[in-house]
């Protein structure tokens, strides 16, 4: 069983008349470390994007978003 798994687990499937699952309901706390681990996620993709950018003082990033 992964790390992930043993933290959330408690959620509960709802499902059509299919047995074809529409939702999922989860304890806050579950959804407040899923939305944190996404987050992150993306917060380090967006740094490894960047690591390749020019970088820029404070004028010049000024200017940049002025004219974005």
């Amino acid at each position: 069983m992964n790390t992930l798994r043993k933290k959330i687990g408690h959620e509960k499937l709802i499902t059509n008349e299919k047995g074809e699952v529409e939702a999922v309901v989860m304890p806050v706390s579950d959804y407040n470390y899923l939305i944190e681990l996404l987050e992150d996620y993306g917060l380090g993709k967006a740094i490894e994007e960047a690591e390749n950018e020019k970088v820029m003082n404070r004028e010049e990033a000024l200017r940049y978003l002025e004219n974005a």
